[in-house]
């Protein structure tokens, strides 16, 4: 068995369920994506999650500006802006520009992942859990896949209010 088929067998991360992208600047790059090409509406909220870790420490800092715009029922489009603390963003914008950084998997099996991504050697790079207004209670993680396949996985569980 090939590293990739590994990967898809063990993780079993369901679909893609969101296309994440790192911007410099989320309210010019919704009006753009609104207007120019027909992309939205975008909700948009500032992110600072309750709970935070980046490489197993706690980050208490962490300020993400996003816009979400659902393009299908399936599939969402996420952009992201670093407004403080955040690393993984930041490096992204500064090594390849704006651009798709990660794909999100909604899972039922949130910590089922984490620990098929432990046995594959693939570290959690962050992870946050925090109550998101109209969506309800969020835990999400940041697989290092950016190797492997060329896009970080974010593995995501909602649980509605």
């Amino acid at each position: 068995m090939t590293d990739k088929q590994e990967l898809k067998e063990t993780l079993k991360l369901g679909t893609v369920a969101q296309v994440g992208c790192v911007v410099r600047n989320v309210s010019e790059t919704i009006r753009n994506y609104e207007e120019i090409i027909g992309i939205g509406p975008f909700m948009t909220l500032d992110f600072k999650p309750e709970k935070g870790f980046i490489k197993g420490r706690r980050s208490d800092d962490m300020v993400l500006k996003i816009g979400i715009a659902q393009l299908t029922p399936e599939l969402s489009l996420e952009l992201i802006e670093v407004v403080t603390g955040d690393p993984y963003h930041k490096d992204f914008l500064e090594k390849h520009g704006e651009g798709v950084q990660h794909l999100g998997f909604i899972t039922y099996d949130y910590d089922g992942v984490l620990a098929r991504a432990e046995k594959l050697n693939i570290p959690v790079l962050m992870w946050a859990e925090t109550d998101v207004p109209g969506m309800g209670h969020v835990r999400a993680a940041y697989l290092d896949t950016y190797e492997k396949v060329g896009v970080l996985f974010e593995v995501i569980e909602v649980t509605p209010p």
